[in-house]
């Protein structure tokens, strides 16, 4: 964990990697939670807890305008059941309590996506960057993974991001691993990074699942995004997929 903070956040993050056990103390005796074990995360350190015998997760970040940014998103998609809810918030400790999920594992293909992806298209509130900077952030990503040109598929998708389509509150990092199973109540999506644009975006990882046709999967993912707008998002992804069917062949 601590190497994957420190990729993340650079040598800066560890006084708070020293401080980390203190502070999960800390929170744990104002909220009433028992820690159970570590959670895989990316820019936080997640724990599955027990409030009161039932499971809930403490997540805190070294940079609490995540888990503001996080808690703002998580609000605003308070009414639909697609999404994790938030139970407690400390922006000030960098800390969400949010609801746990039984059984909590990656959620399987099938109707259900397609139902999380109609929970979060909501109509964009203000205070969420634009569409465009998390494009920008996420081929600075690639650039790191996949060295080469691709200057002009980030061009290409700049422009995407700042065609004038309806705009509405997007996950920003919805891979499968970030939809997981809740038993009855179906598939909950968690770790949104916010952003307001195209609702085609938000679908690329599902239209690029391991195994499939790209084209069947863009026409199954078109009953609730734009087909042909995420055909586009497809395209100028391909890099991200390089192991894909569709990217080999093309």
């Amino acid at each position: 964990m601590a190497r994957r903070m420190e990729r993340r956040f650079g040598q800066g993050v560890r006084p708070w990697l020293v401080g980390l056990s203190s502070l999960v103390a800390g929170l744990c005796a104002d909220w009433g939670l028992e820690a159970e074990r570590p959670l895989s995360g990316g820019t936080s350190h997640a724990l599955l807890c027990r409030r009161g015998g039932e499971p809930v997760v403490l997540k805190v970040t070294p940079e609490p305008a995540l888990a503001v940014a996080e808690c703002a998103a998580l609000r605003a998609w308070e009414p639909s059941p697609r999404v994790v809810r938030v139970l407690r918030a400390d922006p000030g400790r960098g800390a969400l309590l949010l609801e746990g999920l039984v059984p909590g594992t990656p959620a399987s293909d099938g109707p259900g996506l397609l139902e999380v992806l109609r929970g979060l298209h909501v109509p964009a509130p203000e205070g969420f960057p634009p569409l465009a900077e998390r494009v920008d952030f996420v081929f600075g990503i690639l650039a790191r993974r996949h060295p080469g040109d691709h200057s002009r598929a980030h061009e290409e998708a700049s422009r995407l991001a700042r065609d004038r389509v309806p705009r509405v509150l997007l996950h920003g990092d919805l891979h499968p691993g970030n939809v997981l199973d809740a038993g009855p109540r179906g598939p909950v999506a968690i770790d949104p990074r916010a952003c307001v644009g195209d609702a085609a975006s938000d679908a690329v990882d599902f239209a690029y699942l391991p195994g499939d046709d790209l084209e069947r999967r863009v026409e199954w993912l078109s009953a609730v995004v734009d087909g042909d707008r995420l055909a586009a998002w497809c395209r100028v992804y391909a890099a991200f997929y390089p192991d894909h069917p569709a990217v080999r062949r093309a």
